[in-house]
C-alpha cells in the first residue's frame, strides 16, 4: 500500500488526514505517472526524498500560515535538483535563487524598511516552516528544465489539503501567482487570503518583487488572533 511507502515522509500530526488521499485512485494516478517518467529517463526534481517535506517540517496542529507558490525550481546544479521540496527552498544545491533572494528583500522592506542589514540569506526556508509556514507548491514535483510540467497531475493532491486541511484550519494563505490563485476557491469565506505575484516574475522583469505589505499584514492577522507572529528574516548571525 502507498500509505506505507509514504507515512514517514509526514508528521504524525498530518496522517489522519492525509492517509485516505495516499490510498485513493487519484494518488496511485500521480504516482504511476511519476513513475512512467522516470522509467523514460525523465529527471524529476526535487529529489524523491523530499517530494512531502513541506508537510514533515510543519505539523498540521501548528500550521499558522500558507504559502503557495507555482512549482519546485527546474533547475540542476552539479547534478542535483536545486529544489529542497520546501518552497522556494535551495538548501540542496546550497545557492540563493532569484525567487528567493526577492522574497528576502521584500520582507526586509515590508517589516524593516530597510534598516536590517545583517540577516541572513539563508538558502534553507525551514526556520520559517519551523513557526507554523507551511512552505508549498502548487505542484511538488517538476520535470528538470520544465517548470510547471506536472502542475495538473498535482491538482488533485492540492485541493484535497486546501478542502481537508487549510480551509479547516481557516489559517491566512498567501497564493503567489496565478497558477496558486486557482486554488482560492477552495478557501471557506471570512478567511484571509492574499493574492500576489510571484517573486520569481519579478526576478524575469529585472524588476523589484513587491509583496504588497503581506507579511506585515499576515503578523497583524495572528496577533489579534492572539498567536505567535513569524520571523520572516532569519537573523541568527553566524559567529
Amino acid at each position: 500500500m502507498l500509505w506505507d511507502k509514504f507515512k514517514d515522509h509526514f508528521h504524525e500530526s498530518w496522517h489522519d488526514v492525509m492517509r485516505p488521499f495516499i490510498e485513493s485512485e487519484e494518488c496511485d494516478a500521480i504516482y504511476e505517472h511519476l513513475k512512467t517518467e522516470s522509467r523514460r529517463g525523465k529527471k524529476i526534481a526535487p529529489l524523491s526524498s523530499v517530494t512531502y517535506k513541506c508537510f514533515k517540517v510543519t505539523p498540521l496542529n501548528e500550521m499558522k500560515v500558507v504559502l503557495l507558490g507555482m512549482c519546485p525550481y527546474h533547475t540542476q546544479l552539479n547534478g542535483l535538483p536545486v529544489a529542497d521540496g520546501l518552497l522556494m527552498g535551495c538548501s540542496v544545491a546550497d545557492k540563493l535563487q532569484p525567487s528567493l533572494e526577492q522574497f528576502y528583500g521584500a520582507v526586509e522592506k515590508d517589516c524593516y524598511n530597510g534598516l536590517n542589514l545583517k540577516y541572513n540569506k539563508n538558502t534553507n526556508v525551514e526556520y520559517l516552516a519551523e513557526q507554523g509556514v507551511l512552505m508549498l507548491n502548487a505542484a511538488l514535483t517538476t520535470e528538470i528544465n520544465k517548470a510547471g510540467s506536472h502542475l495538473k497531475i498535482w491538482e488533485p493532491f492540492i485541493k484535497y489539503v486546501f478542502e481537508n486541511a487549510i480551509a479547516d484550519k481557516r489559517v491566512s494563505v498567501v497564493f503567489l501567482g496565478k497558477e496558486a490563485s486557482k486554488f482560492k476557491r477552495y478557501m471557506p469565506p471570512l478567511t484571509w487570503s492574499f493574492e500576489l505575484s510571484h517573486p520569481a516574475s519579478a526576478s524575469y522583469k529585472n524588476a523589484e518583487w513587491d509583496s504588497e505589505g503581506v507579511f506585515t499584514k499576515v503578523n497583524r492577522v495572528l496577533l489579534d488572533e492572539k498567536k505567535t507572529q513569524i520571523y520572516w528574516l532569519d537573523e541568527h548571525l553566524p559567529f
